[in-house]
């Protein structure tokens, strides 16, 4: 069964086709304002920007997509290796004729936001990230401690396990609760989340978010593969004091890489940032784009 669209007031929603598959894009804000471009992460999908297109909509052109496979976005069974995301955003700017964007990203579509700052830096003007580590992390092996923290990554990457739980609902649950630190998501704002990764197109989309990262990307990123690439973008990246992805994450290790990136810690603040701080999000794109 089809799950019914949230809407948000003063945004659209169409497809657009991009390198064979059919992208949703929810767009609102005056067609000739500075576009920004707002790339959510997992579990979630276009709508976890809510708060923030409301307002940021008022003189900006706001263009929220659903990645691939998440949200109203076509899932198709392979493409889950995150340079594909940034590749499929890239190429969708592209088919919305922008040259240049601002960028937000979250979670996956934060880290999917790094890549397309270091494959196209003439495509973005400035970059916010939240709540995602950078991808240069430091030299010694993380902790069993720090591994430990991302067990659902384990669970949701074994094969027909995790497919099993995203249909089943109660791991996208607790993901969405545990990891919220300020206020708390209604039964109703979760059920918008839990009931399109049900689909089992969508279900098995999520499980190979999971496992393209562990299989085919962690240890690159772990072994350096970003080393070479120095970050141009002008970028601030907001960390929550309370997410549990970024306890022990380093602050001091990116400077060679990003000289110029921020790093701000949000106080009593978890993963889901810019839906537990929508205004300090609004402010700091703002302050970052010069609008």
């Amino acid at each position: 069964m089809p799950v019914t669209m949230p809407q948000v007031e003063g945004i659209s929603h169409r497809d657009v086709a991009v390198r064979g598959i059919r992208l949703h894009v929810a767009e609102g804000g005056p067609q000739d304002a500075p576009p920004v471009l707002l790339l959510h992460g997992w579990p979630q999908h276009w709508w976890m920007w809510r708060d923030v297109l409301v307002e940021l909509q008022r003189d900006h052109r706001v263009i929220a997509p659903d990645l691939r496979g998440l949200g109203w976005s076509e899932a198709p069974r392979r493409g889950y290796v995150k340079q594909e995301l940034a590749d499929d955003n890239i190429a969708l700017l592209d088919a919305l004729g922008l040259e240049r964007v601002a960028l937000i990203g979250h979670d996956w579509g934060a880290f999917t936001g790094f890549l397309i700052c270091l494959t196209a830096p003439e495509r973005i003007s400035a970059y916010l990230g939240c709540s995602i580590p950078h991808v240069w992390p430091p030299a010694e092996r993380p902790s069993l401690r720090r591994l430990m923290q991302f067990w659902y990554q384990v669970v949701l990457a074994t094969p027909g396990l995790g497919q099993g739980l995203m249909r089943q609902g109660e791991l996208t649950r607790r993901v969405l609760t545990v990891a919220r630190a300020h206020g708390r998501y209604s039964d109703d704002e979760l059920e918008q989340f839990v009931e399109v990764l049900r689909q089992p197109d969508h279900a098995l989309a999520s499980a190979q978010y999971y496992r393209s990262f562990l299989l085919h990307e962690a240890k690159p990123l772990l072994s350096g593969v970003h080393h070479d690439k120095t970050l141009t973008v002008p970028t601030r990246l907001l960390w929550g004091t309370k997410d549990p992805i970024l306890q022990g994450a380093r602050t001091d290790e990116h400077h060679r890489y990003a000289p110029t990136m921020e790093i701000e810690w949000v106080d009593d603040t978890g993963h889901f940032l810019p839906e537990e701080r929508p205004a300090l999000v609004v402010q700091r794109a703002r302050e970052l784009f010069g609008a």
